[in-house]
């Protein structure tokens, strides 16, 4: 694995899976170089991470992240399972006077400071901190609401920064609130207040200090960040979330590197003439360039979880791609079927580009929330998702396309579920005839 493009800044967005991220940035030469690190990662609460689209009304999501959210939420193990080794490896990250900010609520929290406490040691545990979130219980479960959640805070050794002639309240309840975030608002779910990150900063690091934050969300910590002039480096894996926060960083006047993770050609992927990703990290030219040297004449279907925009450069009928998608299961169940679809096509016609996709109302589906979770079941309720998903269809009247940012030799396209293509300048688009 390695990082597109490969010559690295810091104050950088990367897209992906944070633990290949930070496992990443270890290769090249960042194993204990952050002065701190925030996770205000999953809270396996339930709540399905999406942003809502005012032209489509409707909640985007990330398909297979609305996945893991079920899976995790019904086999809590596997959650802590998966959340341990990312800790582990922000230790790895941390310098000597480094701090762990850990955020998260009442479901997991006392599991995760358990797990916290066997991986930085219980010694090395600072404090903990309650941020009241709402004036009321937003989240009321018979008598016993919530309108809190914790931040637990670590040293990587005794060695951490201390700072004198100052001393934080255990309770935060000045400092903005979920719901009264006025023109901060990117409508991202679980967006913090600013003030929050800010508070956070000044309490853990200095001008110039690193600082990591792996599940970024909406971005407000790089925001933030940028403003109180700290390095920064942030990420996640969701597509709608790292688009939220270089939107956001781009207003506010910073320009940001986007970064993602691509493999090299894997021949033990190949069976017949079908190329089947096992990871989800996207399918790459760097990837495709290996195919066309080893099978130079070989027609083959290559079936990923993602692709980067590049391939769109490559007009050769040899190669079909296709997207690897979940299908939720009815109410009741939780398992995950994968189907392949066909990835959308950029194509020119006398009107401009469009997108040549397959099955309209499937394309949609895939990318609205389908249903709620229940302490008890998954439940789905599946004439409303099919008149939601016909109602997004009219409101979209074949206009896929979101945006189109002009480059030297291409063209950008972005459709409105975030996905991007690349299609170059100066010459035909071949399929599309």
């Amino acid at each position: 694995m390695k990082f597109q493009p490969e010559v690295f800044t810091e104050n950088g967005l990367f897209y992906g899976d944070n633990l290949y991220i930070m496992q990443g940035l270890m290769k090249i030469g960042y194993k204990g170089k952050f002065d701190m690190i925030y996770f205000d990662g999953p809270f396996n609460s339930g709540w399905i991470f999406s942003i809502f689209n005012k032209e489509l009304n409707e909640n985007i999501i990330d398909p297979w992240n609305e996945i893991a959210t079920i899976k995790n939420f019904y086999d809590s193990d596997a959650y802590r399972s998966n959340y341990r080794r990312r800790i582990e490896a922000a230790k790895e990250l941390l310098n000597e006077k480094g701090i762990l900010v850990f955020q998260t609520s009442q479901k997991e929290g006392h599991y995760m400071k358990v797990i916290l406490d066997e991986i930085f040691g219980s010694r090395h545990f600072l404090g903990e901190v309650i941020w009241k979130f709402a004036d009321g219980p937003l989240y009321e479960k018979s008598q016993f609401g919530l309108n809190h959640e914790t931040l637990f805070f670590y040293a990587k050794s005794d060695n951490y920064l201390k700072k004198t002639g100052v001393s934080y309240s255990s309770v935060w309840d000045d400092i903005g609130k979920y719901g009264y975030l006025g023109e901060e608002d990117t409508f991202y779910a679980t967006q913090k207040p600013e003030k929050l990150m800010e508070r956070i900063l000044q309490m853990t690091t200095d001008e110039n200090a690193l600082v990591g934050d792996f599940y970024c969300g909406s971005g407000t910590m790089p925001l933030i960040a940028e403003k109180m002039k700290r390095r920064w480096i942030a990420s996640d894996h969701s597509r709608v979330a790292i688009q939220t926060a270089a939107s956001r960083m781009e207003a506010a006047g910073t320009d940001v590197t986007m970064y993602q993770l691509v493999e090299d050609f894997n021949l033990s992927y190949l069976q017949g003439n079908e190329y089947k990703k096992k990871t989800q990290i996207p399918f790459s030219l760097n990837e495709l360039q290996g195919i066309k040297e080893k099978f130079p004449n070989k027609s083959i279907t290559i079936q990923a979880y993602e692709y980067t925009p590049e391939i769109d450069l490559i007009q050769d009928q040899k190669y079909t791609f296709q997207l690897i998608m979940p299908s939720v299961a009815p109410s009741g169940s939780k398992d995950v079927v994968k189907r392949m679809i066909p990835r959308p096509v950029p194509i020119l016609t006398e009107d401009g580009y469009q997108l040549l996709i397959a099955n309209p109302l499937d394309w949609i589906l895939h990318h609205i929330v389908h249903g709620e979770i229940t302490e008890a079941h998954y439940i789905m309720d599946i004439e409303s998702l099919q008149r939601r998903v016909n109602d997004v269809y009219l409101r979209i009247k074949d206009n896929w396309i979101d945006s189109i940012k002009e480059y030297e030799g291409y063209d950008l396209l972005k459709d409105v579920f975030g996905h991007f293509y690349k299609v170059p300048k100066g010459r035909e688009l071949s399929y599309g005839k």
